[in-house]
C-alpha cells in the first residue's frame, strides 16, 4: 500500500513538473508558444481545433464574448472583451518581453536602416529587404528585367496623427525610434503620417500602394485620440485598403462599413470610456463584423478590445500592438502563399518560336496597312487580326521549346522533394542556375560547357536576349 502510495506521489509530482516546464515554455519560448497555438488551431490556411486539446482549459479555446447574447450594459461586455483578448493573445507574451527589452536596450536603433520620402510622407523607415523580380513584376511594370533586385516589405506600420501646425509630429517620430527599429527588424517599413482629414488619409495611402506597390502592399495603421477617429473613418471608406488598424481611445465612435469585409481590428481604450454607454454599441457592431471569417483564426483575433491605460505615458508603440500586426502578417502571408519565401524566377524574353510569330504578326499588319486607300476594308482588317490572334495562342502553346539538358534533368533529381519545383519550367531553370555558375567565378561556365555543351547554347541564348539593346 505504501509503495502504491509512493508510486502515486511521484506520478503526480512528475505530471505537476511537466506542468509548471510547459507554462515555462508558452511563456518564455516564443518558439514553442507559436507551435502550440498552431497545434491547438492547426495552420492559417488549414484551420480545425485540436479535438484533444479542445477539452482543457487552457487559452487557445477561451470562449468569444460575441458568442453570446450582449447585457444590458455593454461596458459590462467590453470586461469580457478585455479577458478574452488578454487569453486569446497569451501565446505572444514572449515576443512581446522581446520587444520590451529591445525598446529598453537598443541603442541607435536606426543607424543601420535608410530613411527616405516617398511625395508627402516623408522618414519612411526602410527594412531593406530584396527580392529578385519575376516576369509578374516586369509585367506590372515593377522591374525592368527578371532578375533585377527589387525593394519591398513585409508591410508598412503607419502612426497617424493630426496635422495641427505643431511640433507634434517631429517628437512623436523620436519617440517611435526604438519602436520602428524593432519593426524594421522584423522586415516591416514605418512612418509617422500626420493628416487633415480621413479623405487626406487614404488619398495619400491610395498613392503610395498604387506608386510602391511592393512596398505598401500591406498596410497597418495606429492612432489615438482625434487620429484614431480619423482612421476608423478611412476604414469605413475604404476597408480593403488596410490589412490591420488599430485604434486607441478614439475622441468618437463612427460605424463600421456595410456589406463590406472589415481588416483586423484592435481597440485600446480606458476604464472610464468603458464606462460610457455612448458608443459602444458602434464598438460592439465593429468587434462583431470583423470576426464575421469562416477562417478560425481571423474569427478569433480579427476583433480584439482591451482596457489599458498606458497608452497615456508611453512613448513607444504598445507590446501588445506590435504583436498584433506582426502575428496579423504571418497570417496574411501564410493565406497569400507568402511571394517573399516562394519565388519563381521567369524570364519573359521570347523563345525563336514566339519571335517568329511576332515577325509574322507584323508581316501580315504591315502589308494590311501598306494596301491602296481604294482597297482600305476595317471589318476586313479586324478580321484579320482576330484570326492571327488565335493562330499566335495555338502556336505558341504547340511550338514551346523543352529546353531539356543533362543539368536540368540531374538538378530535378537531386530536388525532387520540393513541390515547388515543379511549377518552374526548365527555361527558367537555365537562367537561374547560369547566373548562380556566373557568380561562383571564371572557369565555372566552361566546366559546364563541357559537361552538357546543349545547357551551355541555351543559357548564353537567353542570356544574349536579355542583354539586347532593344530589351
Amino acid at each position: 500500500m505504501i509503495k502504491i502510495f509512493k508510486g502515486l506521489i511521484i506520478f503526480l509530482f512528475s505530471i505537476f513538473c511537466i506542468y509548471i516546464l510547459e507554462s515555462a515554455c508558452f511563456r518564455l519560448v516564443e518558439g514553442y508558444a507559436n507551435w502550440r497555438l498552431s497545434f491547438a488551431w492547426g495552420k492559417p490556411s488549414e484551420p480545425a481545433f485540436n479535438n484533444i486539446l479542445e477539452k482543457l482549459p487552457i487559452d487557445h479555446f477561451v470562449k468569444r464574448p460575441t458568442d453570446t447574447e450582449p447585457p444590458d450594459h455593454l461596458g459590462y461586455w467590453v470586461n469580457d472583451e478585455n479577458h478574452y483578448s488578454m487569453k486569446v493573445m497569451s501565446f505572444t507574451r514572449p515576443m512581446r518581453d522581446s520587444y520590451e527589452n529591445y525598446i529598453k536596450s537598443k541603442f541607435e536603433p536606426l543607424a543601420n536602416f535608410e530613411i527616405r520620402d516617398y511625395d508627402e510622407i516623408i522618414d519612411v523607415v526602410l527594412p531593406g529587404l530584396k527580392k529578385i523580380s519575376t516576369v509578374e513584376d516586369v509585367n506590372a511594370m515593377k522591374a525592368r528585367r527578371v532578375g533585377d533586385a527589387l525593394e519591398f516589405a513585409r508591410g508598412i506600420f503607419i502612426k497617424v496623427v493630426l496635422r495641427d501646425g505643431s511640433n507634434s509630429y517631429s517628437q512623436t517620430n523620436a519617440e517611435l525610434e526604438a519602436s520602428f527599429g524593432f519593426m524594421a527588424e522584423k522586415g516591416f517599413a514605418c512612418v509617422t503620417l500626420p493628416v487633415f482629414s480621413s479623405d487626406d488619409l487614404n488619398d495619400k495611402i491610395t498613392r503610395l500602394q498604387k506608386n510602391e506597390a511592393l512596398l505598401a502592399k500591406n498596410l497597418f495603421g495606429w492612432a489615438n485620440g482625434k487620429a484614431a477617429t480619423i482612421l476608423m473613418e478611412s476604414c469605413q471608406l475604404k476597408p480593403s485598403c488596410w490589412k490591420a488598424v488599430m485604434i486607441t481611445n478614439p475622441n468618437e465612435f463612427v460605424s463600421p462599413p456595410e456589406g463590406m469585409r472589415l481588416p483586423w481590428v484592435y481597440f485600446e481604450i480606458d476604464e472610464e470610456r468603458r464606462l460610457v454607454e455612448n458608443g459602444l454599441d458602434l464598438l460592439y457592431k465593429w468587434i462583431t463584423l470583423a470576426r464575421s471569417s469562416d477562417n478560425l483564426y481571423a474569427s478569433r483575433l480579427a476583433g480584439l478590445v482591451k482596457i489599458s491605460q498606458d497608452f497615456y505615458t508611453s512613448k513607444s508603440i504598445p507590446s501588445t500592438l506590435v504583436s498584433y500586426v506582426i502575428n496579423c502578417s504571418r497570417f496574411t502571408e501564410e493565406m497569400t502563399d507568402n511571394i517573399v519565401e516562394k519565388q519563381e524566377i521567369s524570364p519573359i524574353e521570347p523563345t525563336l518560336q514566339e519571335e517568329q510569330i511576332i515577325t509574322s504578326k507584323i508581316n501580315s499588319l504591315t502589308t494590311l496597312v501598306s494596301e491602296e486607300p481604294n482597297d482600305f476594308d476595317l471589318n476586313r482588317i479586324e478580321e484579320s487580326i482576330r484570326m492571327m490572334e488565335k493562330q499566335e495562342e495555338f502556336s505558341i502553346i504547340e511550338n514551346q521549346p523543352s529546353f531539356d539538358c543533362e543539368i536540368i534533368r540531374e538538378y530535378r533529381e537531386i530536388n525532387k522533394g520540393n513541390s515547388n519545383l515543379d511549377k518552374v519550367s526548365n527555361r527558367d531553370l537555365i537562367i537561374k542556375l547560369g547566373l548562380g555558375f556566373e557568380e561562383m567565378g571564371m572557369g565555372v561556365l566552361d566546366q559546364v560547357r563541357t559537361k552538357d555543351p546543349l545547357f551551355y547554347r541555351y543559357y548564353n541564348s537567353l542570356r544574349a536576349i536579355e542583354e539586347s539593346p532593344l530589351n
